[in-house]
């Protein structure tokens, strides 16, 4: 019985005393953290890839290839592959460079650590191949205002596909991309993109821009030509301000298009251009203006996309006059004030404006027609309140006067009858009356 207890005993404690060790084991390979990291790479340049261990304990480490093939062993190489070098190596790290890396190189690498289980980390290498220059192609070279054109971009041989962005100057464009695998795992990525022009499109540049990790961005441009009719602006050299008769009149036609405009004529709307008016290609020039002269004068301007005009209405003013000489009345100031300056910057325009010559540019106005006519209009004003004065003045002292002759005078028989029967004269009295012989 005590021999039975006593093997029953050790047997317990053999079996307690690997439990002990396994759970010590264990523990200790939970205690070790093994860990990497991906790496991305451009082909042709150099890799490097790190095992790195926490709280190692003596533990081996080594480097696999996808192949599960051992890269380094410690800092011992078996694999003979000379672009793999050591670069670090210590208790708690392996590692190792692999140069002038290729698509063959890709794939998943692992650290492993030699523990009881032993533990691996994975390290994903992915290799980037750059797009070949992109390549931009138009529908036309010339493009006409008003129409669209197409414009293509493609970039060929890159991994992963590589992304296309429109931009015309500042403005980004939607364009339509597509993607090719190639057989040899490459991408070929083409784009495509319209647009309609406008004349302010002319010299603008169109770019293909693209985009890859393994790069900066590649641009390919095109700058646009863009043909558009004429833009016509009529400018007056002379005079500055009124057009009056006898004086010169000086216009300048200035045109502006693409191509340029050839052919600049001047027409009078609905009549003749007179017949002494001087016209040296985009300008016109009339000596001894009159008011015969008034309408309007047109300048034309055409290419091989259009024609276009502009507008300048003349209307002749009077000649200046001499102001009346001063009177005894005291000097009275007269002040002018300039109209305002319509004159704008001559820049071309493709829309017919109507350019007045009545509507007086920056000219101080002297005295004229005007000037006499409120003079004689103040003067028979004046006149006018001394008649209005005089007629009440005699209005007013205007009426029958009577005298203090008797009323009875004319009924009396005679002048002494006449003069006792007065009223207001000599009482009846009769110790008042006289008599006159």
């Amino acid at each position: 019985m005590a021999y039975g207890y006593i093997s029953s005993a050790l047997m317990w404690s053999a079996f307690a005393a690997v439990l002990l060790t396994g759970a010590a084991q264990f523990a200790s390979a939970e205690s070790q953290n093994l860990e990497t990291d991906d790496v991305w790479v451009v082909e042709g340049e150099t890799a490097t890839i790190s095992c790195r261990v926490k709280n190692n304990d003596d533990s081996v480490i080594q480097l696999l290839n996808p192949n599960r093939q051992t890269i380094y062993f410690r800092d011992v190489r078996p694999l003979k592959d000379s672009r793999f070098q050591l670069v670090n190596f210590s208790e708690n790290e392996l590692r190792v460079s692999l140069t002038n890396v290729s698509l063959s190189d890709e794939g998943r690498y692992v650290c492993q650590l030699y523990t009881d289980p032993p533990q691996e980390a994975y390290a994903d290498l992915t290799v980037l191949v750059p797009p070949g220059n992109p390549i931009m192609e138009a529908e036309e070279d010339v493009v006409t205002e008003g129409n669209e054109t197409e414009m293509s971009c493609t970039t060929s041989s890159s991994k992963p596909p590589a992304k296309i962005r429109w931009l015309k100057g500042a403005q980004e464009l939607q364009g339509v991309s597509r993607v090719e695998d190639n057989y040899d795992s490459m991408y070929t990525v083409s784009s495509r993109v319209r647009v309609t022009v406008t004349k302010e499109d002319d010299g603008v540049a169109v770019r293909c821009v693209v985009e890859h990790p393994a790069i900066k961005d590649f641009t390919a441009q095109k700058i646009l030509e863009v043909q558009y009719k004429p833009e016509v602006k009529i400018s007056v050299e002379y005079p500055k301000g009124l057009t009056r008769e006898g004086e010169n009149l000086e216009l300048t036609c200035r045109t502006r298009g693409k191509p340029q405009p050839q052919e600049v004529s001047w027409i009078k709307v609905d009549d003749d251009v007179p017949p002494h008016a001087v016209i040296t290609g985009s300008e016109l020039y009339i000596e001894n203006l009159n008011k015969s002269f008034n309408g309007t004068y047109r300048c034309v301007a055409a290419n091989s996309i259009g024609e276009a005009y502009d507008d300048y209405i003349l209307y002749v003013y009077d000649a200046p006059t001499t102001p009346p000489p001063p009177s005894t009345a005291p000097p009275t100031t007269i002040t002018t004030t300039p109209l305002p300056d319509t004159t704008q910057e001559s820049v071309p325009s493709s829309d017919p404006a109507l350019h007045d010559s009545r509507a007086g540019e920056g000219v101080q106005r002297s005295v004229d027609h005007a000037v006499i006519g409120g003079v004689v209009a103040v003067v028979m004003f004046a006149i006018l309140c001394a008649l209005i004065v005089l007629g009440r003045y005699f209005a007013r002292h205007k009426g029958t006067y009577f005298t203090h002759e008797a009323k009875g005078a004319d009924d009396a028989a005679d002048a002494d009858t006449a003069i006792i029967n007065a009223e207001g004269g000599v009482t009846h009295s009769d110790d008042k009356k006289e008599y006159y012989i």
